[in-house]
């Protein structure tokens, strides 16, 4: 109910009634809402509803895809779409086909964890194709993956784990020359839960040196890219003070986890990026991530020795990575405090403002 109550306020006929000009530009979002994470791709648009309304003239609407008829298109410039990656591709077109061509442009929302394009053929009937991150060379596109994504392809070469039985067996092989549709538009760190934290000072008092949670059940083809991270953090357990607990904890306990902690070492999960990046930074940690030089996403708190700290995809330089910052205090704060600023610029409006407007620009909003 909380969240229907605030797409409904976004609404253009709502801003009429606060008394802010008529909208130059009409968006309506439409969701299948299975997919919690992917649906938080909308939430900086409903935080800041009112400011692009003033800054850009937007009006944005929101109706369930059950709700949702073409014919009541009509009102509206744009359509922004997003489906479940859960559904049978051929759904998932008929679906977007329901939109397309109907008078408003479409751009289709792809909230999926990972850096790949699910469904390819959306490229060529969506305006428009968002992504939270993207890979750095688009040739990677053209690579043809095991499982969903070129991570889920990494557990198969690295274990020899199957994905022929999973939900998607395979993905990639899609033509470079097909992503001229394909925008960036921001990722995870602009998420309700990251949004909702506070800055901890990284120069706080802290106990742990390395933090770290990243236990995963054998049977999960996540425990292949992580069992590299526990290994080699117990290989360094002798030297400094790590935490590497198994058994979960409330989230009030893990926020003191990480703001007792020097560095915090996030490895990977169903995409390059998870929450526990931005909740390491806001805590004072320094991050400690695989290396990110393949994807392009924004906010950036990825640049290597300014926002975080990257090691090989196996953790075999884990050790040589985390000492220089162990040993001094100002270059770990330094690093950090970058971070922090970076990603406290890109949680305000403005940031998100200008985000936005490069995406109507793009997307024709007229």
């Amino acid at each position: 109910m909380k969240t229907h109550v605030r797409r409904t306020l976004g609404g253009w006929g709502a801003g009429l009634a606060t008394g802010l000009r008529p909208p130059e530009c009409r968006m309506l979002l439409i969701s299948d809402e299975r997919e919690y994470t992917s649906e938080q791709q909308f939430a900086p648009i409903w935080r800041h509803r009112s400011r692009l309304r003033r800054a850009l003239g937007l009006a944005v609407d929101w109706q369930s895809l059950d709700a949702a008829r073409p014919a009541s298109l009509s009102r509206y410039d744009l359509v922004g779409l997003k489906l479940s990656f859960r559904r049978p591709a051929g759904e998932a077109m008929a679906i977007a086909a329901r939109f397309a061509g109907k008078g408003p442009r479409l751009i289709y929302f792809d909230g999926d964890d990972d850096s790949g394009i699910l469904w390819p053929a959306l490229l060529d009937i969506c305006d428009l194709y968002v992504k939270k991150h993207v890979f750095a060379d688009p040739a990677a596109y053209a690579r043809r993956f095991a499982g969903k994504s070129n991570l889920t392809d990494h557990a198969a070469r690295i274990s020899g784990r199957s994905f022929a039985a999973n939900i998607i067996p395979a993905s990639g092989g899609i033509d470079p020359a097909r992503l001229g549709r394909l925008h960036l538009g921001w990722n995870i760190a602009l998420d309700d839960k990251i949004a909702r934290l506070r800055p901890h000072p990284p120069e706080a008092s802290r106990s742990i040196d390395i933090c770290s949670r990243a236990h995963t059940a054998p049977d999960n083809w996540l425990h292949d890219l992580r069992a590299p991270a526990i290994r080699a953090l117990e290989a360094v357990a002798g030297r400094w003070t790590v935490a590497i607990p198994r058994q979960r904890v409330s989230q009030a306990d893990y926020d003191r986890e990480l703001r007792d902690a020097r560095i915090c070492v996030s490895p990977f999960g169903y995409g390059e990026l998870c929450w526990r990046d931005f909740e390491a930074i806001m805590a004072g940690c320094l991050l400690v991530k695989p290396d990110m030089a393949h994807i392009r996403t924004a906010p950036d708190l990825f640049v290597a020795g300014e926002t975080y700290v990257p090691v090989a995809w196996d953790y075999a330089d884990l050790e040589t990575a985390c000492a220089p910052y162990l040993a001094d205090e100002d270059a770990r704060l330094a690093v950090v405090r970058r971070a922090q600023a970076r990603l406290i610029e890109a949680l305000a409006p403005p940031w998100f403002i200008d985000r936005f407007a490069a995406l109507l620009d793009r997307a024709g909003r007229h």
